[in-house]
């Protein structure tokens, strides 16, 4: 998956577009510009009238067409990166004490500065992680509900009170939805345990 530039957005003004888990959101139908020129978001046209301003950050191309990451994924990722960034500065600075490039005073310095931001990030990851699990409830809340009407939908072909085309196009649509809810359901589980894992 890769950025978008205003020009490829733009090119995709009427198209259709989805999530990273295939569920279609609706019609590109116009680009928003901040202050300075550049672009800050997608409007979307959702199929029911309503609009949605996706912000720039969530929107990437794979296999030639726009997709819309998750708001959770986009913070999950973000803050990812600031601990690792974190991380690794905290290391360098263990690195240069201990080869002495660096006076210990500086060194004290910078690893109170480090720690003030590992505080901060600690609060950001609390709130994720809280986002996350919110998420994930109702994600369940929606899988157990998608099999529950699959399941009475099977058992209600069984005993003949849907014909064999009422069946199939509920079926067609139960199936997909509860494939799209699973995937990300694992996709959140699994961002969750990276960020549970860290500081």
């Amino acid at each position: 998956m890769t950025e978008l530039s205003e020009s490829e957005l733009r090119s995709f003004l009427g198209k259709k577009t989805s999530d990273t888990y295939g569920r279609n959101l609706g019609k590109i139908i116009g680009i928003t510009l901040n202050n300075f020129g550049e672009m800050e978001a997608a409007e979307l046209e959702k199929g029911t009238g309503e609009l949605e301003r996706i912000p720039v950050g969530q929107l990437t191309m794979d296999r030639g067409e726009i997709v819309v990451l998750s708001r959770w994924r986009v913070e999950a990722e973000s803050l990812l990166k600031e601990i690792d960034s974190v991380q690794r500065r905290l290391s360098a600075l263990d690195s240069l004490l201990k080869s002495q490039e660096i006076p210990r005073n500086l060194y004290e310095e910078l690893i109170r500065k480090q720690e003030k931001e590992i505080v901060l990030l600690k609060e950001k990851k609390n709130l994720a992680v809280s986002v996350l699990q919110s998420r994930g409830k109702e994600l369940d809340r929606q899988i157990e509900e998608l099999t529950r009407t699959l399941i009475e939908i099977k058992a209600g072909k069984w005993s003949k009170d849907f014909s064999n085309k009422a069946y199939e196009v509920a079926l067609k649509s139960i199936e997909p939805n509860l494939g799209f809810a699973t995937k990300e359901k694992k996709e959140l589980a699994d961002y969750l345990n990276k960020l549970t894992k860290l500081i």
